[in-house]
């Protein structure tokens, strides 16, 4: 049965947007490589869009004073995260053989100095998601 992960990331302070996509990027690419054939079968990344302003609005957050979330409906502090990404493996023995992979010493210790360029690591959450459906317009 198929395992899916979601995992939500925030950038380190003073780091623009921009930057953070392009480091994240760079990242996923690097546990690609790393992680050779236990990558999950998908890895999709959602950015907050966040635009940067010299007033920031009421509601702003310290952390993104200056850098609000685009919030149709919510609060800023709803959308404090910079990322959220969604993993997806073939069962759950896959995903065990990942985890084992990236938690070897060498590869751990890689990973975490490419995070620690762009991820304020200790707020970094990963949960396990239990079902997933989907309505989609047939028009």
């Amino acid at each position: 049965m198929p395992v899916r992960l979601i995992i939500i990331s925030y950038r380190k302070p003073g780091l623009s947007p921009e930057l953070f996509k392009s480091l994240y990027e760079d990242h996923v690419n690097l546990i690609k490589r790393l992680a050779v054939d236990t990558f999950p079968l998908s890895h999709q990344r959602s950015y907050i869009a966040r635009t940067t302003v010299s007033c920031p609005p009421d509601d702003a957050t310290t952390r993104n004073r200056l850098t609000p979330a685009t919030v149709p409906r919510g609060a800023q502090s709803d959308f404090d995260f910079d990322a959220i990404a969604e993993l997806g493996f073939a069962d759950r023995a896959a995903l065990d053989r990942f985890s084992a992979r990236v938690q070897e010493p060498d590869v751990a210790a890689e990973i975490a100095a490419d995070e620690d360029k762009f991820l304020e690591r200790s707020t970094v959450a990963i949960a396990m998601i239990d079902e997933m459906r989907e309505t989609r317009n047939e028009f």
